[in-house]
């Protein structure tokens, strides 16, 4: 997920001056089971009980195919 945070980004420059305007987010996954899947949720998704988003991107990623990845697909992070 950082990595997509950090592909929103044209440059070095852009990156550090986003890090310098703001604290660092406080990441608190919450893992539960859904339909028989396990789902990692992060802050601003429906089941996490902090409501404010800390990261853009997805808020929920599914483990499939033996990791994990976002209900859209890797690809939707990118677009």
């Amino acid at each position: 997920m950082s990595l997509a945070h950090l592909a929103r980004h044209a440059s070095v420059a852009s990156v550090l001056a986003a890090a310098r305007s703001q604290r660092p987010p406080l990441i608190l996954p919450e893992p539960f089971d859904h339909e028989g899947v396990r789902v990692i949720c992060y802050p601003g998704d429906a089941m996490h009980p902090v409501r404010e988003r800390a990261l853009p991107g997805p808020t929920r990623l599914h483990y499939r195919d033996r990791r994990f990845t976002p209900e859209e697909g890797f690809d939707a992070l990118f677009d």
